[in-house]
């Protein structure tokens, strides 16, 4: 299997995703873990959260980012370190990709903010190996 179709399958497999942003006065790095859908058209990732929430002043103040998968089938997962953290406005396929992933959430929907992540490579840790790919 090579680097691609591992992190495809680690994307599909893992439902959560921890993102790091710095705090609002940039002091200290801040993590949270989100519900999360991999969009492979665009190479982003898609997470919604809170619109009062601590994280979305920090993503407001910051939008530099760091994330990291679950790790899914025999500690696999995946990792950027140098993401840009952007709120959207929801097209309808990524309503659909959210929804098919998370059919509770829509429920939430109304109450929060959608956010993509966007990075140019990430680490892909399998079989115990890391490699990057780069899009």
């Amino acid at each position: 299997m090579n680097v691609q179709d591992k992190f495809d399958q680690i994307m599909q497999e893992a439902a959560q995703v921890a993102i790091a942003t710095l705090t609002v006065d940039g002091q200290a790095p801040d993590v949270r873990i989100v519900l999360f859908v991999y969009l492979p058209e665009t190479h982003q990732l898609l997470f919604m959260s809170g619109a009062d929430s601590a994280k979305v002043a920090e993503i407001t103040a910051h939008s530099v980012a760091a994330f990291t998968t679950q790790a899914v089938s025999e500690q696999k997962y995946a990792r950027a370190k140098q993401a840009k953290i952007q709120k959207v406005t929801l097209t309808d396929s990524m309503k659909q990709a959210y929804f098919d992933k998370f059919p509770n959430s829509a429920a939430y929907a109304a109450h929060n903010d959608f956010f993509t992540v966007d990075f140019n490579s990430v680490d892909v840790t399998a079989d115990k190996q890391t490699e990057t790919l780069t899009f």
